[in-house]
């Protein structure tokens, strides 16, 4: 089972999310997931914690997109 995380509801709470991680991120990946919140913020969508921490293990390697995607399809039992 997945573990839960709440929902965010603006830009800033995205933001203090992100802030939480910085000491563990490169100036540039800090930068480049600060950019994806602001760009998924103007269409007012804002990233709660797991969807920064999946921002976290693509650029560090960890995982790929279609990975990320796969976890997701599997927990809301989608083919």
């Amino acid at each position: 089972m997945q573990k839960q995380y709440p929902e965010v509801h603006s830009l800033e709470e995205s933001l203090a999310i992100l802030k939480k991680y910085k000491d563990d991120l490169t100036k540039e990946q800090y930068e480049a997931i600060r950019s994806n919140i602001g760009n998924f913020a103007i269409e007012d969508m804002f990233l709660n914690e797991r969807n920064i921490i999946d921002n976290i293990k693509i650029l560090k390697g960890e995982a790929t997109a279609n990975e990320i995607i796969t976890e997701y399809k599997k927990e809301w039992k989608i083919s």
